[in-house]
């Protein structure tokens, strides 16, 4: 996956306020005509009379980064949001989420683009540690029809062949494998060292009982996590997991996740922390 650089320059699109993202938001540019592709889009961002703007917009060929990550954009601005996104997001959710545009112009290809904007967003996520319960349509965080293929029938009919809801769950699905889809190949046995990993999420404690972040556990050390959309779901290594959702991360119990993982649990009295071992 290529990514070219063409970092905005206007100041009424590219504030360049730090941000620590909770999340991913998806859109569409709506814009049909042929010629509309990514650096088009890009450019009408760059116009000084433009106040919007997302991190990325991806095309059939290309993908275009217009802000860095950890920089706020103009994407999901509205007057009111959606509960949900003001329970795991924020009161103004451009200040935690990056933006992806997803082009539709004449003249590309959908099923390409779709492609690129999969494994973008997988990208996005691994980086971050996060899985795709931190994917957000704009349409969840504000109402807008956007992107239209993952809301409105007829326009999902039109581009992906099935109903919006069956659009958006199969993205999910399909950022998730891509995810998930090439394991390490087992390396030669080597003199073995202890390795003590380090979380960039805490744990924690409800009514006594410690909970950690399933998917950064799991993968740690080399487990499946899977998420059905539909069902809300989590598996650990083939086997359903209950969980607690905190801001769009799953914990699990410590000692039930643990149990699954063939690990011990150890408790650090004196730095306050859980310890899993082999």
């Amino acid at each position: 996956m290529k990514i070219t650089e063409m970092l905005l320059t206007n100041v009424n699109s590219r504030p360049k306020k730090k941000i620590v993202p909770k999340g991913v938001v998806i859109h569409w540019t709506a814009n049909e005509g042929s010629g509309a592709n990514a650096v088009a889009n890009r450019n009408y961002f760059n116009r000084p009379t433009t106040v919007a703007s997302a991190h990325y917009i991806v095309d059939d060929k290309q993908i275009i980064r217009c802000l860095p990550e950890d920089e706020m954009g103009y994407h999901v601005g509205a007057q009111t949001y959606s509960q949900a996104a003001l329970n795991k997001l924020s009161t103004y959710p451009n200040n935690c989420t990056i933006g992806i545009e997803m082009c539709v112009n004449a003249d590309g290809s959908f099923a390409k683009m779709y492609e690129q904007t999969v494994a973008l967003a997988a990208d996005i996520l691994k980086r971050h540690g996060w899985g795709v319960e931190h994917l957000w349509r704009h349409y969840d965080i504000t109402g807008k029809n956007c992107p239209a293929f993952f809301v409105v029938n007829t326009t999902a009919q039109t581009y992906t062949g099935m109903p919006a809801k069956d659009a958006w769950a199969k993205f999910q699905q399909d950022v998730h494998r891509f995810l998930t889809v090439y394991p390490q190949k087992p390396q030669p046995d080597v003199d073995k060292c202890a390795v003590e990993l380090t979380l960039t999420s805490t744990g924690k404690l409800i009514n006594d009982v410690s909970y950690v972040p399933i998917r950064m556990i799991v993968e740690a050390v080399g487990g499946a996590v899977e998420w059905e959309p539909s069902t809300q779901k989590v598996t650990v290594n083939g086997q359903e997991v209950s969980y607690v959702n905190d801001q769009g991360t799953a914990f699990a119990k410590t000692r039930e996740l643990a149990a699954l993982l063939g690990l011990q649990v150890e408790w650090d009295e004196p730095r306050k922390a859980v310890v899993l071992k082999k």
